[in-house]
């Protein structure tokens, strides 16, 4: 008799222990009966000697065994366990993010046909400009669907290539491939002398791991450099996974290392179908994709022979999963390329604290690009307009559309930021003064002219827009604040001759309306660009020469010791959009405070010093990077029986502490939005200047947790190293 460890699809830390016949490999699927339900477990240990904790008779047989060999290699299961262990998250659930979810539903771990597109006559005359930018592709290298679609080639041009016999289809999975075959690099860049250093040391380190911080001003070549780093390891027969912190940014990045690379580029993100997905991640596996380009969670993907990590805009919050098993993407990159014995490159025009703490201590390797690359770009000025005593006109001040219809006469481009989308964020009642609130967190709904409804941005609830007062029935209900939609109505109005698109969750909708909107950017086609944060990463838009920035004061006064970090970041990404060639550009800044000390700094001398100014605030007030945070997340239905638990854990808490004299133990607090998603929140933080302190004080945390036997409907999660502590 074989017994088995696995984990199942719960929030549990414990492994469950089943009975076979056979033994099954570690890493492979087995249908169990799991209490009253089948559920989908995976082989975590394997003995034949039998547990000492469980009575013989109550062992259970596996059911069918699904694979007969693992999927994941030896790196991924380490990788899952680290997860487990170090965020103290139970080890059934981060396999579920893990792993497709066609994966977790039962489906074989196999790669379907792939349909594919190979040129069959290289001589062929394209009758049009899209097949002719076909034809050039299929000459580099065959193409997938996929791969077409993401490069934005017509599928209706490679139809007609298909009958005119110029292209034939194949199956891309069925053919043997060796992927380094014919390496071939186009469209190589001339390196300056910081970039070359950057490439050099980067190139050196391929085969053993290391981490790079690569620190830019916007425009400097970051990713030339990540280009031509990546050369140095398809040469040495190795995978490189490059991380994104955004779905929007897929598209470029995918065109941009087509037009580069030879190699199978795959994608990794949430927009993918479950197939499409789980056939990435296979071909990954197998070593048929030489590059891959994901979120957060293709740092689970695993690789036959993986050899180089890039994360760009390492700073970046969407990193951070910030439900469930609260990871950080970017630091489990980093274990994955230990893992590995790879390079791992953090690039950043603004580098998180955390990331500059560990540069200047010796764990990262700094290197830096201080100047753009093109050599005759322009200068970027910041003019800050004080709104104090000024007239605005949905949020945007006389002085600013100024100098909007100034750039617009050039011909010039002009981009609007504002990190709020909608139409107004407030429905006021004028008789009793309610607010339209959201029946499932403690927020006010936003309205959506477009299509007269009013929003939860928190639980998305979305419901029609009222005619009466919900509180006192009168009518006459007005709409208070303003958003990317009423911003863009306005300036339409405004600017009448001059063509506006908005980025935004609303307006883009669909992978393909945001790469045609980029498209039309590029081409000129919309002179003023209205949105959120989606416009404020990555993006190259040589003719925009006026950044106007709004709504930022929020985060000079925020109880979130992370807000002005947030504030510089998005500051220096978003100028950076501008004067990107040889033209110059300015961004306009409104706020009430012009004299705000660190609104001065982040303009006056750039995020460097603003860096060393908020390290050696966090310094003196023993915050992090200089201290270690955990925080303990209770939610439930019930508000009395959270706030009880709270205190009740708290108590308990205090005794265990006693134990631990380096680490502090604060008061129970409600989160600043208590009510989300129908769930009541409370926090605990438990903070130690010393980790190796923190990391004991938790070690026994989920048995301690277990223990304590928190009521039935309330759950209580492990946040470590929390990037949100107020939510």
């Amino acid at each position: 008799m074989i017994y088995l460890q696995l984990a199942v699809p719960r929030t549990l830390f414990s492994l469950f222990t089943y009975k076979s016949d056979v033994a099954v490999p570690i890493g492979c699927r087995v249908h169990l009966s799991f209490g009253t339900s089948d559920i989908i477990g995976v082989v975590m240990g394997i003995s034949e000697t039998p547990p000492l904790d469980v009575p013989l008779h109550k062992l259970k047989p596996i059911g069918p065994v699904i694979d007969e060999k693992p999927y994941w290699n030896q790196q991924t299961l380490e990788l899952i366990r680290f997860i487990s262990r170090y965020q103290h998250a139970g080890i059934g659930a981060i396999i579920d993010l893990a792993q497709p979810v066609a994966l977790r539903k039962g489906a074989p771990a196999t790669r379907r046909k792939l349909k594919g597109f190979r040129l069959a006559d290289p001589d062929v005359a394209p009758k049009n400009p899209q097949q002719a930018r076909i034809v050039e592709a299929l000459k580099v290298q065959p193409l997938s669907v996929q791969e077409c679609r993401g490069m934005n080639l017509s599928m209706s041009a490679v139809s007609s290539l298909i009958r005119r016999g110029a292209v034939e289809s194949f199956d891309l999975n069925g053919m043997e491939m060796d992927i380094y075959a014919d390496l071939r690099f186009s469209n190589r860049l001339e390196l300056n002398d910081e970039q070359r250093q950057a490439v050099d040391a980067i190139s050196a380190a391929v085969g053993t791991f290391k981490v790079f911080l690569l620190q830019g001003v916007t425009g400097s070549g970051k990713t030339e450099v990540y280009m031509q780093a990546i050369e140095k390891a398809l040469k040495t027969r190795k995978q490189v996974l490059v991380m994104i912190p955004e779905i929007g940014l897929t598209p470029q990045s995918i065109a941009r290392f087509h037009s580069h690379f030879n190699v199978p580029i795959a994608a990794m993100h949430s927009a993918l179908t479950d197939r499409e997905r789980l056939d990435n991640y296979l071909s990954c596996r197998d070593g048929r994709v030489g590059i891959l380009i994901g979120t957060r969670s293709s740092v689970f993907t695993p690789f036959k022979d993986l050899g180089m990590i890039i994360v760009d805009e390492e700073h970046d919050q969407s990193y951070k999963q910030q439900d469930t098993c609260r990871y950080n993407g970017r630091d489990l990159a980093i274990y994955k390329g230990k893992l590995a014995s790879c390079p791992v490159i953090l690039g950043s025009a603004t580098p998180s604290l955390e990331t500059v703490a560990n540069a200047a201590n010796g764990r990262y390797v700094p290197l830096r690009l201080s100047r753009r690359a093109v050599a005759n770009a322009g200068k970027v000025q910041t003019e800050i307009i004080d709104l104090k005593g000024q007239s605005l006109e949905s949020g945007l001040s006389p002085r600013v559309l100024t100098l909007m219809e100034e750039e617009l006469k050039q011909d010039h481009q002009v981009l609007v930021f504002l990190n709020r989308r909608g139409y107004a964020n407030q429905v006021i009642c004028p008789a009793c003064g309610h607010v339209l609130q959201c029946d499932a967190c403690d927020s006010y709904l936003t309205y959506h002219k477009y299509n007269h409804t009013v929003n939860c941005h928190h639980c998305e609830q979305v419901r029609e827009m009222p005619d009466r007062c919900p509180k006192c029935g009168a009518g006459g209900l007005y709409v208070h604040g303003n958003g990317t939609e009423q911003i863009e109505e306005f300036l339409r109005q405004r600017f009448p001759d001059y063509p506006s698109v908005r980025f935004d969750r609303d307006t883009m909708s669909s992978p393909q309306k945001l790469r045609d909107s980029l498209a039309g950017i590029l081409n000129n086609e919309y002179r003023i660009l209205i949105g959120t944060q989606i416009l404020a990463k990555g993006h190259h838009f040589p003719n925009v020469t006026m950044i106007a920035l709004l709504n930022i004061d929020g985060a000079l006064f925020s109880n979130d010791f992370r807000a002005t970090e947030h504030l510089a970041q998005l500051y220096t990404q978003v100028a950076g959009r501008t004067g990107r060639e040889e033209k110059n550009g300015l961004v306009a800044l409104q706020t009430y405070v012009p004299q705000n000390i660190v609104l001065q700094t982040i303009v006056g001398q750039g995020y460097d010093a603003f860096c060393q100014q908020c390290l050696a605030e966090r310094r003196y007030l023993n915050l992090p990077p200089f201290t270690h945070q955990v925080l303990l997340r209770l939610e439930s239905a019930d508000r009395a029986r959270v706030h009880q638990e709270a205190v009740a854990l708290h108590g308990a808490l205090k005794r265990y502490a006693e134990n631990f004299p380096g680490v502090e133990l604060g008061s129970p607090y409600q989160a600043l939005m208590e009510k989300k998603q129908n769930k009541y929140h409370m926090l605990i933080m438990l903070q130690s200047a010393v980790r190796a302190d923190m990391l004991k004080f938790i070690a026994n945390i989920d048995t301690f947790l277990e223990d304590k036997k928190i009521s039935t409907g309330v759950k209580c999660y492990v946040d470590v190293d929390p990037t949100e502590i107020l939510q």
